[in-house]
């Protein structure tokens, strides 16, 4: 896909439609909600990573098809898995909002040329799809935080219903998905 490549990645920056700027902002604030999730469970943020991190992310607001953000995404997890002693805590719940922020803006800042405008229809199904996932993903941290403290020994007949409730869900989406 032409992402402006003719006229340079920052000349083609003059030529975003408004909604890719504010595709391509998001790509940059998704990242800072993470690092700021970090500051406020761990107390503060590294500055060299921080740096690199916002770096990434500009990169990624120049260049959305590029693979810096799987760099930018596994940064992100490394230095809050290193950072963070609370996986379940409720910066965690912002943290993900911020990495599901960043991921939709990037895949939606390479679905149509910069300067492309952008439907209702478009931002709204956009923006749907990415509410249904923040609604999925508070859900499951909801769910983490009831059974965090809870001593749940092994157990086949709870594994074998999380399973086969995962395989309905998955049976669900697929044939909703197929259907028009």
């Amino acid at each position: 896909m032409s992402d402006g490549r003719d006229l340079g990645r920052i000349a083609a920056l003059r030529t975003l439609s408004p909604a890719q700027r504010l595709i391509r902002s998001a790509v940059l604030v998704g990242p800072i909600i993470v690092l700021a999730a970090v500051a406020v469970d761990a107390g503060s943020v590294y500055p060299p990573i921080a740096a690199v991190v916002v770096f990434l992310a500009a990169v990624c607001a120049l260049a959305p098809d590029s693979h810096v953000g799987l760099l930018t995404v596994l940064l992100l997890a490394w230095y809050w898995t290193a950072s963070v002693d609370h996986p379940t805590g409720v910066v965690t719940l912002a943290a993900g909002l911020g990495v599901l922020m960043f991921h939709t803006a990037l895949a939606a800042a390479t679905v149509a040329p910069p300067a492309a405008r952008w439907s209702a229809t478009m931002q709204r199904r956009w923006a749907g799809r990415m509410g249904v996932v923040a609604a999925i993903t508070a859900a499951a941290w909801g769910a983490a935080r009831l059974v965090a403290d809870a001593r749940i020994g092994g157990s086949a007949v709870l594994l074998a219903a999380a399973l086969l409730a995962l395989t309905g869900g998955a049976i669900w989406l697929r044939h909703r998905s197929l259907t028009p």
